[in-house]
């Protein structure tokens, strides 16, 4: 999965289980992270204009708790125009919707720089005011069948153009959602979301199910070999439909608990 996508599905999900027990927010850098600061938006208190920025993610929830927050929503598109893209920074569109006592509706969106002296990445995530916010928060249905679907069918297109190692983590997602704990970043020693047990097998079905990237990528060699076979309209199909039952599924399991 995007290193961007984990981040904000990590931090909505320690949010999330921090209200629901009314307690401090649990929150690691990644060995990857320098810092995550939030910018907020600027408040008017009297003839004076104070703008805050929280320095970490303990900061950050503790602003929010203070200005009313009372839920949180991870919302990300199911679909993109270039899938291509994904495999570079800043391309998630992903954000964390904040929902506060007031009625007031806001979101933090991410922008990751890269720090070539440290050889690791800062990360700025800056709040903006959602206008017009619909009267009821989204709601997302649990989508694992149609998941295991397209799993098995992108499966067999792996295998018909000669793409076995991706034949393999497609079935490896297939056997997460059914029920294994062969957590593919638990082998890459990546701090897990703090979610419940079924929710957190239908998040790593789909972060192993993430294929879509850069070099070596489903976007890279794949394509071409699909072509080859004149496979080019069932491999665009294939993975259009995949990363939209990945995204939907990381909806819900992030959300829905």
């Amino acid at each position: 999965m995007n290193g961007e996508m984990y981040q904000i599905c990590c931090i909505t999900a320690a949010a999330k289980k921090a209200l629901k027990e009314k307690t401090a927010i649990s929150y690691n850098l990644f060995k990857y992270e320098n810092r995550i600061e939030f910018q907020f938006l600027p408040q008017n208190k009297l003839f004076v204009t104070k703008e805050y920025k929280a320095k970490n993610v303990s900061e950050w929830y503790d602003y929010c708790l203070k200005k009313g927050m009372y839920d949180l929503k991870l919302l990300a598109p199911v679909t993109v125009k270039d899938r291509s893209i994904l495999g570079f920074s800043n391309t998630a569109q992903s954000s964390i919707v904040c929902f506060f006592e007031d009625g007031k509706v806001t979101y933090f969106f991410a922008k990751w720089e890269f720090d070539s002296y440290k050889k690791m990445w800062n990360i700025l995530y800056t709040e903006k005011e959602l206008k017009d916010a619909p009267l009821e928060k989204p709601h997302f249905q649990n989508n694992s069948e149609k998941f295991k679907s397209v799993l098995l069918d992108i499966k067999e297109l792996a295998l018909k153009i000669d793409c076995n190692n991706f034949a393999w983590v497609f079935q490896k997602a297939f056997d997460i959602l059914l029920g294994s704990s062969d957590y593919t970043d638990s082998a890459y020693n990546i701090p897990l979301p703090e979610l419940p047990e079924e929710n957190l097998h239908i998040f790593e079905a789909a972060s192993t199910a993430d294929v879509f990237g850069a070099m070596g990528s489903w976007n890279d060699s794949p394509p071409y070999m699909a072509h080859e076979k004149g496979m080019d309209k069932e491999y665009d199909s294939l993975s259009s439909e995949l990363l939209k039952q990945i995204r939907l599924a990381i909806l819900y399991a992030i959300n829905e608990w």
